[in-house]
């Protein structure tokens, strides 16, 4: 599967995924300073999962789910530290086990649990 980390993620975030996925942080395909829009645009195009902590991105209003390949959104205190986003997205990862379900959804995930959201 195909994912994109957005610019609030740590490129440290990469590790979790497997050899299989092929993952991308948007700083190192010079969108590290691209707003949400042109994001998904560009995740839409590769058909990627977008994973980010920006709350914007869970907004359906804003970002309808049929307008994206899919989007993870982490909801962590501010005061996570690189390595506790990194383990709290591991342990998102192996919860949910078999990753198609992120296509084409909206995730919130939050501390012990998380919500999926089909269009």
């Amino acid at each position: 599967m195909k994912f994109v980390l957005d610019a609030n993620m740590p490129r440290s975030a990469k590790s979790v995924f497997t050899e299989a996925d092929d993952i991308v942080h948007v700083r190192d395909i010079g969108l590290g300073n691209a707003n949400d829009a042109d994001i998904l645009k560009y995740a839409l195009n590769e058909q990627a999962v977008v994973v980010t902590r920006d709350m914007d991105f869970a907004n359906i209003v804003l970002h309808p789910i049929a307008s994206h390949a899919g989007a993870v959104v982490l909801r962590v205190p501010p005061s996570f530290t690189v390595a506790q986003i990194t383990e709290f997205l591991r342990w998102f990862l192996a919860e949910i086990g078999d990753k198609i379900q992120l296509q084409k959804a909206l995730i919130i995930v939050e501390p012990n649990r998380f919500r999926i959201r089909k269009q």
